[in-house]
Parts: structure tokens; sequence; C-alpha cells
């Protein structure tokens, strides 16, 4: 059996991170949550990945235990991300990115495609046409003008379906409280750049050699199967998962369907 070990801190450019799985593993697997929760939503992934992978996550600036700091756009995401990487030693990495920590993938990988081993988008946009882009910048508006508690409702509804409400109360309220808990300031600032990244990202996955799983749900309504093989036909060595069933935090939603694929896909590309 692998030797497994688990340890955290705060970086000097203030990003909470944790490590932990195997301390073995040569290439390790960072993960990146999405816009307004933190890097435990990655907790039903862990068992399956930590048996044979160094698995790093972390915050994203504003969010959890990770500091503030000015943001300008979906860069200031991925300049964290190149530091945290640096103060870590991490040359070679398997990224793997959900919803808005996929457009940070995105983007870092456009611009360092030769650093990835593999790229695994979750859930996540690209090349959004305004039609796409509509819902997102009136939840933006919203958070503006009333704040977390009604953004928060609304991605509960459209993260979940009613049968999983009620099967998994606790689930839900999870997720509803850490949206909530956001600074309102940096929730809206990230959001923000998540809603404009696409000027900024643009066509980075056609610069990705690396193999790469693109998965969503069938039922995700902003990160849509549509999106998803728009980002497939862009990227040169890529899979394709359409969950049955699923809506927008799969990883949270499903894990019993989600960790498999990750696994199967890490294993075969490793």
């Amino acid at each position: 059996m692998r030797e497994k070990y688990a340890r955290s801190g705060l970086s000097p450019d203030g990003t909470w991170y944790t490590i932990s799985g195997s301390e073995s593993a040569e290439v390790p697997v960072v993960m990146i949550h999405g816009v307004g929760l933190d890097h435990t939503m990655w907790e039903p992934q862990m068992a399956a990945l930590e048996a044979s992978y160094c698995v790093v996550r972390y915050d994203m600036l504003g969010h959890g235990r990770s500091e503030s700091r000015p943001v300008d756009d979906i860069t200031t995401f991925v300049t964290q991300l190149e530091e945290l990487l640096v103060y870590l030693n991490i040359e070679q990495l398997h990224l793997v990115g959900l919803s808005m920590g996929g457009v940070i993938s995105q983007a870092f990988a456009g611009g360092s495609p030769s650093r990835l081993r593999t790229l695994v988008l979750m859930n996540t946009v690209y090349r959004r046409t305004e039609e796409e882009l509509a819902g997102m910048r009136r939840r933006l508006q919203l958070t503006r003008d009333e704040g977390l508690g009604p953004v928060a409702a609304a991605a509960v509804d459209r993260w979940f379906d009613d049968a999983f409400r009620k099967q998994f109360p606790e689930r839900v309220e999870t997720i509803r409280s850490k949206l909530l808990a956001n600074d309102l300031k940096a929730y809206t600032h990230a959001y923000a750049a998540l809603v404009e990244a696409d000027a900024i990202v643009r066509d980075a996955l056609k610069h990705v050699r690396c193999p790469s799983l693109v998965l969503t749900g069938e039922n995700d309504p902003g990160s849509t199967p549509a999106i998803a093989k728009r980002m497939v036909d862009d990227l040169d060595n890529a899979e394709l998962a359409i969950l049955p069933g699923l809506h927008h935090l799969a990883s949270w939603e499903a894990p019993e369907t989600v960790n498999p694929r990750i696994v199967e896909f890490l294993k075969a590309n490793h």
C-alpha cells in the first residue's frame, strides 16, 4: 500500500491549500473549485483519488480561507494558480477544474500547455454566445442589487432537482450555506471575472495537446452539453462524457458516477 499523507497551509501569496493522498505519486492532481464554493467541494472525490494520487486543492482568492486581492479579470486567478505551483515546486500536473475552476484551467492550459499531463474540464463554459451569457449577466446584476440570498437560492434550484433535494437535504444545505457565507464583494468580483472571461480565454483549448476529459451533466442549464462539445472540438485529444440526468454540480450530486470516470481517465493517461 502506498504511503498516504496530508498537510495544509497558507502560501506566502495568501492561498490556502491542502495536499493529501499518495506521497509517492510523481505528478499531482490539482483541483480548482467553482465560484462561491471552496476546496472542500471536492470531498466526495477524495477517497477515490487519494489512494493513487497526490491531490492538491486550494481556495480561490476571496473564497474559503484564501486572502482577497483586487481582481482585474480571470488572469488574476490564473496568476494565483501559477504562484501556488511555484511555491509547491510543481512543474507537471493533472489539472481538474469545475465551473469557474474549469475556466481558470482553460486559461492556464492555453498559456502553459506543456506543463499539463492531463486536463479535466467539468461542468464549465467556453466561447459562450450572448444568449448563453444572458443568464449569468442577470445573476450578476441580481447579486449586486440584492446580495447573496437570491443567487444562492437560484443556484440550489438549478443545481439539484426536487428528488435530490428530498433525498439528500444535508448535501444541499452544505452548498447553500457555503454560498451564503461568501464575502459579497469578493464573490461579485469573482463572478464578474467569470462572466467576462471569454474575451481573455478566447480559443485557448486549440493550443492544448495533452489527453483531456470534458464532462458535464445532461441537465446542466449553464454548462450545457453543447458547450462541452464545443470544447472537445477545439481540443486535440479529448473525450466527452455527458452524464445522464445530472446537473451543474455533478461531482457533488453523483460522485458514484463522476469518480470512476475521472479515475479511469487519469489511470489511462498517467
